[in-house]
């Protein structure tokens, strides 16, 4: 089993509920609007998304699967990482974008052509760099994963979400693992 990454879009009264319950909060994925699995392969599109951006851009991008802004993060960081780890996996630690960040994404992503992913894939690279789960390749036939065809696929599917949050107002909860 590869890791994989989810993002779940929520409108801003689930998002305000979760608020409220403060570290209690636990989130129940019937209430998302919608949401969008990379599997084992989100760490290919942040690193060729990143390639050749500035610093700010980089940042942003990093955001996407490793947003800063968390519920419950005042009670996780008092805690030991066996307990981070019983807080994570019972849904109380959640990474969320807020709806600022979602609009910069939607404005960068919409920035970003099919033909940049062709120019900036490169199979060899991605695993020279290490980049999850190293073995990028070029073959593109339907059957197969971990390629430029994926990454394409993925980046797709990032902008639908993303683009949905912006529309609506929403929010987006990220789940890596």
């Amino acid at each position: 089993m590869s890791q994989s990454a989810t993002l779940y879009r929520i409108s801003q009264d689930t998002f305000g509920h979760l608020v409220k319950l403060d570290s209690k909060q636990q989130f129940d994925i019937t209430s998302a609007k919608s949401h969008a699995t990379f599997q084992g392969s989100f760490m290919g599109l942040e690193y060729v998304l990143s390639k050749g951006q500035d610093a700010l851009t980089v940042e942003l991008i990093g955001e996407i699967f490793n947003p800063k802004q968390l519920l419950g993060g005042q009670e996780f960081n008092r805690l030991i990482p066996e307990e981070q780890l019983a807080f994570y996996e019972r849904g109380r630690f959640i990474q969320y974008l807020d709806t600022t960040t979602i609009s910069k994404l939607n404005d960068f992503l919409n920035t970003v052509l099919e033909i940049d992913i062709y120019s900036k894939y490169n199979a060899t690279e991605l695993n020279d760099n290490g980049i999850y789960p190293e073995v990028w390749h070029n073959d593109n036939s339907l059957d197969q994963a971990y390629n430029r065809r994926q990454i394409l696929d993925d980046l797709k599917e990032l902008k639908a979400i993303v683009s949905q949050a912006h529309n609506q107002g929403d929010y987006i909860l990220v789940f890596v693992g």
